[in-house]
């Protein structure tokens, strides 16, 4: 079995995801280009040396929050999918259910994940966390609906055409959400995609 983590150790893994949680805050309530470490500090309730202590410099700290929030949000559709079942449709579902959960689709979240996305091109740091539709993701969704083809759902479908479609609308769905939070649906958002995985795999995703 590990070892427990002494307090020291605690304490200063407590102090570096408050530094993480204030600054995803900050960018969420100021934007990325107005975030200061002043601001970031008042909301942690810290001191100025822990950010050079936890991080060493201000754009450290943001690729941090950005590597946060990808690791979380990719832990969170895999829990979903591994949870799901063999089944390689309900696999599918989970995915696609995941990626609607408000833990992920939020104004928060949604706040920090385009502020990032917005200095991409200037920062290209920042790119390998920010892309929501990853390497990891592409993968996964293209082998699952290489299986569904396998199974006779549907095999003249093309399955990495059926996945980056599949991927395409949620990308497209979560940029609806940003822009119209107020007037956003789930589950009509969730039928969206659903009746796009049923135009390509019938048998499997029948009404």
């Amino acid at each position: 079995m590990p070892e427990a983590k002494s307090a020291r150790e605690q304490t200063k893994e407590r102090h570096r995801r408050a530094l993480i949680e204030a600054t995803a805050d900050a960018i969420a309530e100021h934007g990325l280009a107005k975030v200061s470490i002043s601001r970031i500090l008042e909301k942690a309730g810290l001191s100025r040396g822990m950010v050079n202590l936890h991080f060493s410099s201000k754009n450290n700290l943001l690729l941090a929050v950005a590597q946060q929030f990808s690791e979380d949000y990719t832990s969170h559709w895999i829990v979903a999918m591994e949870g799901a079942g063999s089944r390689a449709e309900a696999r599918l579902r989970a995915i696609i259910d995941a990626d609607f959960d408000p833990v992920v689709l939020n104004r928060r979240t949604m706040a920090v994940w385009f502020a990032f996305r917005s200095e991409a091109h200037s920062s290209p740091e920042f790119m390998p966390f920010i892309d929501s539709r990853d390497a990891k993701m592409q993968r996964t969704i293209t082998s699952i609906c290489r299986e569904l083809c396998e199974k006779g759902a549907n095999p003249g479908t093309d399955p990495q055409i059926a996945a980056l479609s599949i991927i395409a609308l949620l990308e497209g769905l979560w940029t609806d959400y940003y822009l119209h939070p107020d007037r956003f649906d789930r589950d009509t958002a969730r039928a969206v995609v659903l009746h796009t995985a049923r135009a390509f795999f019938p048998e499997s995703f029948e009404v």
